[in-house]
């Protein structure tokens, strides 16, 4: 197992003293007030890769594998380039119950949704918008000034760059859209049942640790889709998403570069 991430937090960081603390507790083996300190900073809004990774490692040792997955999942959205976080979560892969085909294939596409995700489409959108308008302008007084050639490349250059604006838009949102649906499944097993309701029939079962991805919610009840292919409702509380509501715009904890401990 990697170990703790030990940040070295400016003082005016949000929640450094408690992190330093839960660190403290983590390295000393009182997982339970570590967890507790790590949450604590978490409901204060602190959104942080490494506080996220920290939480991971201490549920992980505890042996709380879907909390884990859930922690190390969130650290990987935050910041996709965590290597700590990488390695703890490949850990946690390798003893899940579920053994799914399909999860190499889908690796590519969580990559993908890591990285389009953070991509600034708010600002892709306005600058599309900008230079859309930019573009038929220049063109109009091309056709007006024919003496003026540079219009028409300056337009087409318009062009080029509300289109790559309109690629960044698009990507942002797909990606957005592919983290938003991301979840972990947290209860030690759970039966997966063709309807949104308790008496509806199982044919298996999702253990703690398993991603999944959410595709609709009815009541006290998800649908999820598992890398192979099979789908099922299970209860809301006994999957997690990656990305909670409410978590843009959360205070950053910062700091400077990090160091692992065993």
């Amino acid at each position: 197992m990697t170990g703790l991430v030990l940040a070295l937090l400016f003082a005016e960081a949000p929640g450094a003293q408690l992190f330093s603390d839960a660190n403290a507790a983590y390295l000393s083996g009182d997982l339970a007030r570590a967890v507790a300190s790590y949450e604590a900073l978490v409901a204060e809004g602190v959104a942080s890769s490494e506080l996220e990774t920290n939480l991971g490692a201490a549920y992980l040792r505890q042996g709380k594998r879907g909390q884990a997955a859930l922690h190390f999942e969130r650290a990987l959205f935050l910041d996709p380039g965590d290597d700590d976080a990488r390695a703890d979560l490949i850990e946690v892969r390798r003893g899940n119950v579920d053994k799914l085909e399909g999860e190499s294939d889908e690796a590519g596409g969580v990559t993908l949704a890591r990285v389009l995700a953070p991509l600034p489409g708010g600002t892709a959108a306005a600058l599309l918008v900008t230079f859309w308008c930019i573009a038929w302008v220049l063109l109009a007084l091309r056709l007006l000034r024919p003496e003026l050639p540079w219009m028409a490349t300056a337009a087409g250059a318009a062009f080029v760059l509300a289109l790559l604006s309109a690629g960044i838009t698009w990507g942002a949102a797909t990606g957005r859209r592919m983290a938003l649906q991301r979840a972990v499944v947290v209860a030690q097993s759970i039966p997966a049942r063709e309807g949104p309701a308790e008496k509806s029939i199982s044919h298996f079962e999702v253990h703690e640790g398993t991603t999944v991805r959410v595709e609709d919610q009815e009541g006290d009840y998800r649908r999820v889709k598992l890398a192979n292919g099979l789908t099922g409702w299970v209860p809301s509380s006994a999957v997690e998403l990656v990305v909670p509501p409410g978590w843009a715009g959360r205070p950053v904890m910062t700091g400077s570069p990090r160091a692992a401990q065993p």
